[in-house]
């Protein structure tokens, strides 16, 4: 109990006095049980893509498709994007996860014909690790996707920090004829 209040408070903010409380065994027993879920699907290709469909302003014409990242439940349920891909960056397993992604879009989105689009969410740890531009090379090869119907999501706060880095990697990435949208 002194161990969960410890790590509860370090969480809080540095220099504070944090008493224990169930709660704070409940959500550490919560996050241990995340934590496991998200091993058992990078290892057992337990995770799911939905395709939202995406149309012109219009309303009229089907331009593509996003890939909506899901990870199923137990109980047959869904937990949340917002739940578990925090917690996948936290534990350094997002760059699996979004190479899954990567290719598994590519791979459906060349089932669809040849006017539709693929999107996909890049998350700003992706950048950091500095493995994204090979992730999206092995995904176009392997896949055999035209690098045009491919469209990489990016958060305005990637941008914001204007590091030379990810500015690099943004700058090959357009060069390999993929989109770089914000999301």
């Amino acid at each position: 109990s002194a161990d969960i209040a410890l790590y509860n408070g370090k969480l809080s903010g540095r220099n504070r006095v944090c008493f224990f409380a169930a709660e704070m065994d409940e959500a550490l027993q919560s996050r241990i049980t995340l934590e496991k879920a998200i091993r058992e699907a990078i290892a057992n290709d337990g995770f799911v893509l939905h395709y939202q469909p995406i149309f012109e302003i219009s309303g009229k014409n089907l331009i593509g498709y996003e890939a909506l990242l899901r990870l199923p439940a137990k109980d047959g349920s869904l937990i949340p994007p917002d739940t578990f891909i925090p917690v996948a960056e936290d534990i350094r397993l997002i760059d699996k996860i979004g190479a899954w992604v990567l290719h598994e879009a590519c791979k459906t989105a060349t089932t669809w014909p040849k006017n539709l689009t693929v999107a996909v969410n890049l998350s700003p740890t992706q950048f950091e690790a500095g493995t994204i531009n090979e992730i999206v090379v092995s995904a176009l090869k392997t896949s055999g996707l035209d690098p045009a119907r491919l469209e990489l999501e990016i958060i305005e706060t990637l941008l914001l920090g204007n590091n030379e880095r990810t500015m690099e990697q943004l700058n090959e990435l357009k060069k390999l004829g993929v989109s770089i949208v914000m999301d």
